[in-house]
């Protein structure tokens, strides 16, 4: 239901914007590491994936986007990740964004947004899938190339800050907050259509 309002709330929004060029979509490849001392960064391999996402200008260079991202990694120290097998990010973003016109054909975008974290893992001690889900907050910034006359088309690269976190109760703070707290690192690679 949460996603749901996400998406309406997202479109309301757009729905001020005016020039039909004002909206895109993009559909690119991500990778996603984890960083510092936490069970993503020391339990898992870098997932990597696909992502899937659309935005809208709302006034003069400022916008909105709603992202899908998913990826896929392996456990990489079953005493720190458990018993899990093939771990599976799945992420919903919602982010503000900022573009800067370098030249005629280079735009430079930052953004900052929130959004929610699951990880799914299998296991062969229970029939149904084990889920960790949590909150993230990230700041991130993408270049923008146009390889078409008409400026429709645009290969896009970027990178994104994560930091994620999830409630657990743990009797030992260090502990608690070492699977409780993840910082990741995200980098994007794709192309985005403007219509």
């Amino acid at each position: 239901m949460r996603t749901i309002t996400i998406i309406f709330v997202f479109l309301s929004a757009l729905s001020f914007a005016q020039d039909s060029k004002k909206f895109s979509v993009e559909l690119k490849g991500n990778t996603f590491s984890g960083l510092g001392n936490n069970f993503i960064a020391e339990g898992t391999t870098t997932f990597t994936g696909f992502g899937l996402g659309l935005t809208g200008m709302v006034y003069n260079n400022f916008g909105l986007g709603i992202e899908f991202n998913r990826g896929y990694a392996d456990v990489k120290d079953v005493s720190v990740f458990g018993e899990l097998n093939n771990p599976e990010l799945t992420l919903i973003d919602l982010y503000g964004l900022y573009r800067f016109p370098a030249t005629s054909k280079l735009d430079i975008e930052g953004n900052v947004g929130a959004g929610n974290l699951r990880i799914k893992s299998r296991t062969d001690y229970r029939s149904d899938e084990f889920l960790e889900s949590g909150s993230t907050f990230f700041l991130g910034g993408k270049l923008l190339y146009s390889i078409t006359k008409n400026d429709q088309l645009h290969v896009v690269g970027g990178s994104r800050l994560y930091f994620l976190s999830t409630i657990t109760e743990m009797d030992d703070p260090e502990i608690d907050e070492y699977y409780s707290k993840a910082t990741l690192l995200n980098f994007s690679l794709g192309l985005r259509l403007y219509f």
